[in-house]
C-alpha cells in the first residue's frame, strides 16, 4: 500500500448515519414491578387530607374552648349578681326594714292584744287601741345594713321585669367603730 492510495478511514460510520445507542430492554416482570404513579398520588393526597382534617379539628376544638371560657366567665358574673341581689333581698325582708316600710305606708302597731276563748266566750287580756310605733322601740335589735330606709325607688335595670322595686342602698353607720346593740337595763 502506498501512501498515495491510502486514505484515512473514519472510525465511525459516515456523518449522515445516526449514532446508535444500546439499551437494555426490561423484561415483563421488571415492568410490572415498577411503582405506578396513581397509587403514589392517592397516598400523598390521603396524607394531606388527614393533616387538613386534624388541623380543622384542632381549630374547632380551640374555638369550643374559647366559647366555654366565655360562658364560664358570664356564669361567674351572673352568680355574683345573684348573690348581691339575694343580699339586698335579705336586707329588705328583715324585721326592721318591714316595720319601717309598714309605718311609711301608714300602718300602725297594734295595741295590747286580746284573745277570745271559744269554749267560755270570754275575752282574755285587756284590749287597747292601735296607734303605737315599733320603730325605735327598745325591744328591737339594730340592723346596721338597713340604715335609714326611704320609700322604694324604681329600678332602671333592663334585665329585670318592669315595675321591680328596690330599696335605696343603706347608708354607713354613724360611728363605724361601734357595733350596734340593744339598749339594756
Amino acid at each position: 500500500m502506498s501512501a498515495a492510495t491510502a486514505t484515512a478511514r473514519p472510525l465511525r460510520g459516515p456523518a449522515h448515519e445516526p449514532v446508535r445507542r444500546l439499551e437494555v430492554v426490561p423484561t415483563r416482570a421488571q415492568r410490572a414491578a415498577r411503582p405506578r404513579l396513581l397509587p403514589a398520588v392517592i397516598t400523598v393526597a390521603g396524607i394531606v387530607g388527614i393533616l387538613l382534617g386534624q388541623l380543622l379539628l384542632s381549630i374547632v376544638l380551640a374555638d369550643g374552648a374559647y366559647t366555654i371560657a366565655g360562658l364560664q366567665a358570664e356564669q361567674r358574673d351572673l352568680l355574683r349578681d345573684q348573690e348581691a341581689l339575694s343580699e339586698q333581698l335579705e336586707i329588705a325582708s328583715s324585721t326592721q326594714a318591714l316595720t319601717t316600710r309598714a309605718e311609711q305606708l301608714g300602718m300602725v302597731a297594734s295595741g295590747t292584744p286580746a284573745f277570745l276563748d271559744l269554749s267560755t266566750g270570754q275575752v282574755i287580756g285587756s284590749p287597747s287601741a292601735a296607734g303605737g310605733s315599733l320603730v325605735g322601740g327598745g325591744q328591737l335589735v339594730g340592723n346596721v345594713l338597713v340604715g335609714e330606709l326611704t320609700p322604694l325607688q324604681q329600678i332602671d335595670d333592663p334585665a329585670l321585669p318592669s315595675g321591680t322595686l328596690d330599696p335605696v342602698p343603706p347608708e354607713a353607720p354613724a360611728d363605724p367603730g361601734m357595733l350596734p346593740s340593744p339598749t339594756t337595763r
